[in-house]
């Protein structure tokens, strides 16, 4: 992830644990982070990419099941109204 160019004149407060600050911290200084601030930027950005990426995925397995329920369509038609499907 590259740092944009965009400028960084908006702010947020929040409240978080010692123990969520503990981990911010961890990462900051993991990755030799020059601020909190800069540290929980990054978490964002992470964020925001993997559920991107977990939608795209999430979307693509809907998708898959919806084909597969569509090719069972057929079977599941041809039974007649009241009889069940025997079992195998």
């Amino acid at each position: 992830m590259e740092e944009d160019a965009e400028s960084k004149d908006e702010k947020i407060v929040f409240f978080t644990s010692k123990s969520q600050l503990a981990m911010i911290e961890d990462f900051r200084f993991s990755r030799r982070l020059s601020s909190r601030a800069e540290a929980v930027r990054k978490l964002i950005e992470i964020a925001i990419v993997v559920l991107e990426e977990k939608k795209k995925t999430s979307h693509s397995l809907t998708s898959d099941y919806l084909k597969a329920a569509e090719e069972q369509e057929p079977y599941i038609f041809d039974q007649k109204p009241g009889k069940r499907a025997k079992k195998k």
